[in-house]
């Protein structure tokens, strides 16, 4: 079997779920805002839609064997849909995530982190906002920790898709309410609102989440130092603190409240 390796921008990954409807990997998202896909085949392929890295030939193996549970805290572990019947995570938080291409399926440091930071908050009877909610799971993580009412929206109508499916895989269908939008199409407070995003993306879109942050934020996707810093600039431009900052692997996240 074939492996291509494909560079390609942020707004490039609708064109690659046409040019390539079998699927793709996401290898890597960089903080410059584009990604390296991986594309299997059979066969050789002649047309290349995107920059080629690399072409190497790989040996077969179960798409499944690249799915393993992630152990996120001594608390959560987020599995895929054939580990369901697996007791060892019988005493953990267990989030359900089929594989997909919305972002968010628990292996990337910035949803860990967002998903630590998440568990450690009060969201009993809470209304929680997930912005750019990727595969749901941030929101399915807010739903069984006792929150009311979740919206997840995202710009990609796949990730919308998706975290509906990842939302009844988990039974919390009920729960979490995900629609196609942007901060600024959001009515209203939330008692607790998330977004893993990164610095560009925060930078357009901020200014319309503040609003909508009744009690507290968590903000994770920022990367290395240079980064944090001017997050916390923007922050406190806006009248806000951090709590809480925790870091893996140079990616960063917060937990953040109004100035008062």
């Amino acid at each position: 079997m074939l492996k291509y390796l494909f560079k390609l921008r942020e707004e490039e990954i609708l064109k690659a779920y046409e040019s390539f409807p079998e699927g793709f990997e996401m290898v890597e998202r960089k903080p410059t805002g584009e990604y390296v896909i991986a594309v299997y085949s059979e066969n050789r392929l002649k047309d290349f839609p995107f920059h080629l890295i690399r072409e190497e030939e790989v040996v077969y193996r179960d798409w499944k064997e690249y799915y393993k549970p992630v152990t996120v805290s001594d608390r959560t572990v987020v599995i895929p849909p054939w580990e369901v019947a697996n007791e060892a995570f019988a005493d953990k938080t267990v989030l359900v995530i089929k594989p997909g291409k919305a972002f968010g399926t628990g292996l990337h440091e910035s949803t860990q982190l967002a998903l630590k930071l998440l568990e450690e908050e009060n969201l009993e009877g809470k209304r929680v906002l997930d912005v750019g909610c990727g595969s749901g799971i941030l929101s399915i993580l807010a739903a069984k920790r006792g929150a009311k009412e979740i919206l997840a929206i995202d710009i990609d109508p796949l990730a919308v898709e998706e975290t509906e499916e990842n939302a009844q895989l988990n039974k919390v269908e009920k729960v979490i309410k995900a629609q196609r939008g942007e901060p600024k199409d959001v009515e209203g407070t939330y008692g607790v609102v998330v977004a893993n995003l990164e610095l560009p993306i925060f930078e357009k879109v901020l200014d319309d989440i503040v609003p909508k942050i009744e009690e507290v934020a968590i903000f994770s996707g920022i990367y290395k130092t240079g980064e944090l810093i001017k997050f916390l600039q923007m922050l406190e431009e806006r009248n806000f603190k951090p709590t809480k900052v925790i870091e893996k692997n140079d990616w960063y996240a917060l937990r953040v409240v109004k100035n008062l």
